[in-house]
């Protein structure tokens, strides 16, 4: 399978970069300094260039079969819009070109649990959501352009994501529903389950939490 990946010189974006290529897939990556990447494999194809600038993303998902974004600024504070136009961006070069795969990286904690979850709800609320509002912001109109769009999207909705190995367990709450002790989740875990839902149908136009 040949794949396209936006943010790829993130940590997830690594992750599904490196495990896409030990299963054998062929994989293009968009990046604004190629060599950030650091991996160097026949079926890699690195293209220079910005996911902000206008057209940028044709090349990359051009001939693939699916497409994989986990753009994001980590937990930097600052406003952006790298989550809404970039992934405006990749929808427009996937319209151009005919793709119909998406895959697209969240955060669970983009709306409360319930309350009932009260120290998730306390952490969302009073913690994460002030701290957060402006990229969370983003992020919403980011979530708003991919359910509008007619591709077949996944929107993965990732708890806290940190550096640990691979654990090949993990918990998923299906559409709107809340993950209960939706904490962390490897950025290695959450791109193999990535990677697994390519091909699988089941996935489409639905909304996924994920979670150890």
């Amino acid at each position: 399978m040949r794949l396209a990946v936006f943010g790829a010189t993130g940590g997830t974006g690594m992750q599904v970069v490196a495990q896409a290529l030990d299963r054998g897939h062929h994989v293009v990556a968009l990046a604004r300094r190629p060599d950030a990447i650091g991996i160097e494999n026949r079926r890699l194809r690195v293209v220079a260039g910005d996911v902000l600038s206008s057209g940028a993303a044709d090349a990359v998902v051009d001939g693939t079969d699916a497409v994989v974004s986990a753009l994001g600024i980590g937990y930097r504070r600052h406003a952006t819009t790298v989550y809404s136009d970039g992934t405006a961006n990749v929808l427009a070069a996937m319209k151009t070109t005919g793709v119909r795969r998406l895959l697209v990286v969240s955060t669970s904690s983009l709306h409360l649990p319930d309350r009932s979850q009260i120290a998730e709800w306390l952490v969302t609320r009073f913690l994460l959501h002030p701290m957060l509002r402006r990229p969370y912001a983003d992020m919403t109109r980011m979530e708003q352009r991919v359910r509008s769009s007619d591709v077949d999207w996944t929107l993965v909705r990732a708890a806290r994501l940190t550096n640990g190995a691979a654990a090949g367990t993990y918990r998923t709450a299906s559409h709107t529903d809340k993950l209960p002790g939706c904490w962390s989740i490897s950025r290695a875990d959450l791109a193999g389950y990535l990677l697994d839902q390519i091909a699988d149908n089941r996935s489409h136009r639905d909304i996924v939490e994920i979670a150890r």
